[in-house]
């Protein structure tokens, strides 16, 4: 039984993570859109550019926290402790 709860706790979190991305995702796109609908001289070189930046640092983000998240804590032998 034990293990069935924590099973769900595992999926709740990856469910609660994605929705907390997802919105953090769309508030993001939606200050684009209206940033560039304010802007309507901005060259299309600097827009996808500066878009391509964001995508990264985003994709890098989710990736550091996933190795994180799949090294958590390894054991330590007690012989590579010693100098």
């Amino acid at each position: 039984m034990r293990c069935i709860i924590k099973e769900n706790m595992d999926t709740a979190k990856l469910v609660g993570l994605a929705f907390l991305g997802g919105g953090i995702f769309l508030l993001i796109a939606y200050g684009i859109y209206k940033a560039l609908e304010n802007v309507t001289s901005i060259d299309p070189v600097i827009l996808i550019s500066s878009l391509a930046i964001l995508f990264g640092i985003v994709v890098l983000l989710i990736a550091t926290a996933m190795d994180r998240k799949s090294g958590e804590e390894k054991k330590i032998k007690k012989e590579d402790l010693e100098p």
